[in-house]
């Protein structure tokens, strides 16, 4: 008996902590769309600065400013190759969040290399309760297939040592 209410008390506990993944994505996506934004309003200034001086693309004007031997527009050639590569990563992440389900979000999210990233989300998240049908199902299925990880091990412990005590 006091088994079954551990077991459901840690269901419950599991169920609330997946129930803020889908929120914490949403504030992730939202994070994302905003330094999208900032980050394509620069890309936009590059590439009229290329069309205005006659370059081909962006990547050309880019290649003669980091293989000028003016050490200040090399710079300005590395940082603005940089600020391309950010945008590219930008774009993929943003179209792999906007179509890809929770688990998709969760592994973009959760990745150590984002970590700073998640830190500035965190900071504002509050919790809450998705409303989405497909999120509270991917929660309740994370919920229950964690709830089965940890409680049977403890099960199987407990009837081991039950049995040996009759």
């Amino acid at each position: 008996m006091i088994s079954n209410f551990f077991d459901k008390l840690l269901f419950a506990f599991l169920l609330i902590v997946a129930f803020q993944i889908p929120i914490l994505s949403d504030q992730y996506l939202q994070f994302l769309n905003g330094y999208y934004e900032a980050v394509h309003k620069q890309v936009e200034g590059y590439k009229e600065n290329a069309r205005r001086h006659e370059y081909p693309d962006v990547y050309a004007m880019i290649d003669d400013f980091t293989s000028s031997h003016v050490p200040a527009i090399k710079y300005d050639g590395e940082q603005k190759l940089l600020t391309m590569q950010e945008y590219e990563s930008l774009t993929e992440a943003l179209d792999n969040f906007k179509s890809g389900n929770l688990f998709e979000r969760a592994w973009y999210m959760f990745q150590p290399k984002r970590s700073e990233s998640l830190e500035k989300v965190v900071d504002n998240f509050s919790p809450s309760i998705p409303l989405s049908p497909m999120d509270i199902i991917y929660c309740l299925l994370v919920a229950l297939f964690f709830n089965i990880l940890i409680s049977w091990p403890v099960r199987f412990c407990y009837r081991k040592i039950r049995k040996s005590k009759k």
